[in-house]
Order: C-alpha cells, then sequence, then structure tokens
C-alpha cells in the first residue's frame, strides 16, 4: 500500500475519534442513573438534619404540587414546626423534560413561603432567600436550611 492511502487512513480514524468524543460531549446532559437512595446518603451524612423529618412522596406532591407518575424517586425532609421553613428535597425524574415543571413548582412554594414569613420572621426569610433550587438533567435539587451550601455540596458529589 502507497503512504498516501495510510496518510488517508490515519486522517479518517482520527477524525472519527474526534468525533465520537465530540458526540459524548454533547449527548451527556447531566442528571443520574443512580437511585434517590444513592444519592440521599452521603447528603444526609453531610449536614444535622435532626430538625427535621422525613416526609412521603405523598407528603411532597401535596407541597410542592408534583405529579407522581413523572418522578422515580423522592428525597423529602422539612422540620414540622410550622416556623421554620427548612426543607431538603431530592427528585428524580422519569424524564428530563419534565424538570423545568417541577423547577417551577418548587420556585412557587419558595414564593409562597417568602410572602409568609417576609413580615414576622425575618431570619426564615433570608433562608428562603438563599434557598437554592438546581436541577441537572433529571435530578432536581431543593435546601432551605443554614447548612444548604455543604448539602448542595454533598449532592452534586453525590451525582
Amino acid at each position: 500500500m502507497s503512504k498516501n492511502l495510510y496518510r488517508a487512513i490515519e486522517v479518517l480514524l482520527i477524525l472519527l475519534l474526534i468525533g465520537f468524543i465530540v458526540f459524548l460531549f454533547i449527548s451527556h446532559t447531566g442528571g443520574t442513573k443512580k437511585r434517590v437512595k444513592e444519592i440521599a446518603a452521603p447528603v444526609l451524612q453531610s449536614a444535622d438534619l435532626s430538625a427535621l423529618s422525613k416526609k412521603s412522596a405523598k407528603d411532597a406532591a401535596k407541597t410542592f404540587g408534583f405529579d407522581t407518575e413523572k418522578e422515580e424517586g423522592i428525597l423529602y425532609y422539612a422540620n414540622d414546626n410550622i416556623m421554620d421553613c427548612s426543607e431538603l428535597l431530592i427528585v428524580k425524574l422519569k424524564d428530563e423534560a419534565d424538570a423545568p415543571a417541577f423547577r417551577e413548582a418548587v420556585e412557587s412554594r419558595v414564593r409562597k413561603q417568602q410572602d409568609l414569613f417576609k413580615n414576622y420572621a425575618p431570619d426564615q426569610y433570608a433562608l428562603l432567600k438563599q434557598a437554592i433550587i438546581e436541577v441537572d438533567g433529571n435530578t432536581l435539587f431543593y435546601c432551605t436550611s443554614k447548612d444548604a451550601n455543604a448539602i448542595y455540596e454533598a449532592f452534586k458529589k453525590a451525582l
């Protein structure tokens, strides 16, 4: 075989490799294949959540107005004291296309809580103003807590 043929094959293989790498970067949009329980374990260890009570998926659906048919798993902790707005929510969705609707439901909840706490519980209002609401592909994270940043970092590592 001639040098030109070897050179053409070499260039073609390099282009195919580059194309494959670009495809991998474009096709990965975030999220996780892990179950919510796998994500939850390090998140729950990252901060003291003893003041919060574990709630059911139905509680989360009622509180946030979620369609539970669209989720694969929910972890929801909230404070039973109505004067404390602390909450932790992780939702794994069946389809990441549903993430904007779930995010809007959480944002709506936070706005309503802010309206409630604004005039009579400034410390809780401040927590709500610093609430973390993030979507990573098929996974939604929401936290209102003094330790929200540490909890969020543990969540990102758990993905």
